[in-house]
């Protein structure tokens, strides 16, 4: 069990990196003028890839330790507020109250922008959400880095 928790963790790392590289898109973009369609559609993007690096780590982290994912139509939903509650004997709470607030509306803007075919992107939104994530980085670190030491306990102790 041990190297399959390190392969885990090495995975997890992974995903936190793109989710880094992603907010650092983000960053680089100037959205406090006015937001060009072309700008907020490249804002837009890297908020999906965003998010789906995050729910990729979270994927992982239900596979190797639950089994499986959720099923069903909402299974993106269920993931995240399976994340936010402590199963006893399996793992600890991944997500805090204040991260999961963050993380479901991500999903949300990444569920609508899945679906907006011949929707024009709010401008306005995007640029709220960009700020959002930023402002959730933090948080998911804190997050993940508690994970993180859990992991390292039950490779150590397995």
């Amino acid at each position: 069990m041990n190297l399959a928790i390190q392969r885990l963790r090495a995975a997890i790392v992974a995903d936190r990196a793109a989710f880094g590289v992603r907010l650092a898109e983000l960053a680089a973009l100037d959205l406090t003028g006015p937001v060009s369609p072309a700008l907020a559609a490249q804002a837009a993007l890297a908020l999906h890839h965003a998010y789906g690096a995050v729910e990729m780590a979270l994927s992982r982290l239900a596979r190797a330790l639950e089994g499986s994912l959720p099923e069903g139509p909402a299974w993106h939903q269920e993931l995240i507020e399976e994340m936010a509650r402590p199963i006893e004997g399996v793992r600890p709470a991944i997500l805090a109250p204040a991260t999961l607030v963050g993380l479901r509306r991500l999903l949300a803007f990444r569920h609508f922008l899945s679906h907006a075919y011949a929707v024009e992107l709010d401008a306005r939104q995007i640029t709220l959400l960009c700020a959002e994530a930023q402002a959730l980085a933090p948080l998911l670190a804190a997050d993940l880095d508690a994970l993180d030491a859990y992991l390292a306990e039950v490779a150590r102790v397995g």
